[in-house]
């Protein structure tokens, strides 16, 4: 698992969500928004989005934050930002994940739904104590190969290809794909990553 993208949000970083999973971590489920959430609490992470309705029976896909993206069928207590519970069935997952919410059965119902975000507690994703997600690397300082400070995180995002770490310093931004190559040691109590980068 993220949650979440093992660097862990993208099962996050997220991107299990894991979220993006580099090497032995995990980054949570991916896209953290940087406008503030009502969600508060580090205890829920997003995993997940609805999309566009699907057919006329309240059925509705869903955007996976996870990487791989499968993994969001692995996690089964789902919440919506206003941390209300709401219980997903996968009706495919094939091309697109199409999921039935319950007791919503028409599609005038389903439609309040698309585009808002799916969360996870952070106590069912956090079952891997190397686990790394996005909301661990939001506001921690990163060092370069020769340890010297380059700056603070300050946002993660998806650009297809692959996830990027933004850099806020004193001069200008520093944007590093969220790849093995680049990343070094994350020590989350002292809130540092490494990176090799010069």
């Amino acid at each position: 698992k993220l949650q979440p993208k093992k660097l862990q949000p993208k099962k996050l970083q997220p991107k299990k969500l894991q979220s993006k999973k580099l090497q032995s971590k995990k980054l949570q489920p991916r896209k953290l928004n940087q406008k503030k959430r009502k969600i508060s609490s580090i205890n829920y992470i997003p995993v997940a989005k609805f999309g566009k309705t699907h057919g006329l029976k309240g059925e509705i896909k869903v955007i996976s934050y996870c990487d791989p993206v499968e993994n969001i069928l692995t996690f089964s207590n789902f919440f919506l930002e206003d941390k209300s519970s709401i219980k997903i069935s996968f009706v495919s997952t094939s091309k697109s994940f199409i999921a039935k919410i319950e007791n919503i059965n028409s599609i005038d119902d389903v439609k309040e739904f698309v585009n808002k975000e799916i969360f996870v507690s952070a106590e069912e994703i956090r079952q891997d104590n190397d686990a790394i997600y996005w909301n661990d690397l939001i506001g921690c300082d990163v060092l370069d190969q020769n340890s010297r400070l380059l700056g603070k995180i300050y946002k993660l995002e998806n650009h297809g290809a692959s996830d990027l770490i933004f850099i806020e310093t004193e001069h200008e931004d520093i944007i590093i794909p969220l790849e093995d190559e680049f990343l070094g040691k994350f020590d989350l109590e002292a809130n540092v990553l490494n990176v090799n980068w010069e």
